[in-house]
């Protein structure tokens, strides 16, 4: 599961390198939707699927318990003035439903270039139990955010978690 896909490239891009999984792209904005639908048909992937939606909402309301193998969450909004904090994806009840839809061993793949709201996702992922860092390889499929931060000699914070058993 991507969630905020943008225009779709590393969901597209992983979706082309492993035919045996599935995908699933969940994004707000319709006009980017339309775009990485658009690209995913034109590539005749028939394993991807999207779904325009408020990501809280839906990894609690419809992902089912243990069935994600992996959250890509990459460069997710930092909505970075304090009045607008609470419009983050990243807070304790999200880590919560996040832990939950992981399945065991299952990973969590983190970015994003915005120092002060990656404290606050590690903070968010610290605080939990079942979520511990691990340090794989970083896919070499980098979203646009990433190309163009890394263009400007941005810094790129990442973390990686497994769940372990509950």
């Amino acid at each position: 599961v991507e969630v905020g896909i943008g225009k779709g490239r590393f969901l597209i891009e992983s979706a082309q390198r492993y035919p045996a999984v599935n995908f699933l792209g969940i994004e707000w904005a319709s006009k980017y939707l339309r775009i990485a639908r658009d690209r995913s048909l034109k590539r005749e992937l028939d394993n991807i699927r999207f779904v325009r939606t408020d990501a809280k909402e839906f990894v609690e309301f419809f992902i089912p318990a243990s069935s994600v193998a992996a959250y890509h969450i990459y460069f997710p909004d930092p909505w970075p003035k304090k009045r607008h904090h609470k419009r983050r994806l990243f807070d304790p009840q999200f880590v919560v439903e996040l832990e939950r839809t992981l399945a065991e061993n299952g990973e969590l793949w983190l970015a994003t270039d915005h120092l002060e709201y990656f404290e606050v996702i590690v903070e968010a992922t610290e605080a939990s139990i079942y979520l511990d860092e691990v340090h794989p390889a970083w896919p070499e499929i980098p979203t646009n955010y990433e190309t163009k931060y890394l263009a400007q000699g941005k810094p790129i914070y990442r973390r990686v978690l497994s769940k372990t058993a509950q």
